[in-house]
């Protein structure tokens, strides 16, 4: 019986560590919140469904360079929630996301918070996702006291043409535009 379980463990923590090298983030623990979102857009788009959507990047300047760089993409996942009240949810619910950023191949670049004395709070983060030095993912977050963003773009990125999927396949323009510049 201690075999099996240990063996059921160890499949586990192998199967998560194995998630955690791709760059994809586990934004299971935002499924609650949605329940209380009184607006949510959420975006799931994975490798199999990313060349498909390549088709509908629309026509323009950066459409050439936002093909490309889906091409070689594995995922892109997208939530983004809206609320009535300010405290539709907490830092808990926000720290249980970051938790996965604070593993190996991740690293902070961009870190913005700000605290106002009626209770509202506005945080940015990005993270990169660098194993072996090459960026393999990046993590966007936005958390306003009524409002929580998160975007998670997994797979190898030129962060010179990353301005070029704000505004496509969900991704808003204000997380991939000053990245590419």
């Amino acid at each position: 019986m201690r075999a099996t379980f240990a063996i059921a463990v160890l499949t586990l923590l192998i199967t998560a560590a194995a998630g955690a090298q791709d760059g994809r983030i586990n934004l299971s623990f935002l499924d609650r919140l949605a329940e209380r979102a009184s607006e949510k857009q959420e975006i799931t788009i994975d490798q199999s469904t990313l060349g498909t959507a390549a088709q509908f990047v629309p026509q323009g300047p950066k459409a050439d360079t936002a093909k490309q760089i889906i091409s070689g993409l594995k995922g892109i996942y997208v939530r983004n929630y809206e609320f009535d009240s300010d405290k539709a949810y907490t830092m808990d619910d926000i720290n249980a996301v970051r938790k996965q950023l604070s593993g190996s191949g991740w690293t902070k670049i961009v870190s913005n918070e700000e605290k106002g004395k009626n209770g509202n709070f506005e945080l940015q983060e990005v993270y990169l996702f660098q194993p072996g030095g090459k960026i393999g993912g990046i993590f966007v977050l936005n958390a306003e006291s009524r409002e929580l963003s998160v975007v998670n773009i997994v797979g190898p990125i030129d962060l010179s043409g990353l301005g070029a999927l704000g505004g496509i396949l969900g991704i808003p323009r204000n997380a991939a535009g000053d990245l590419g510049r």
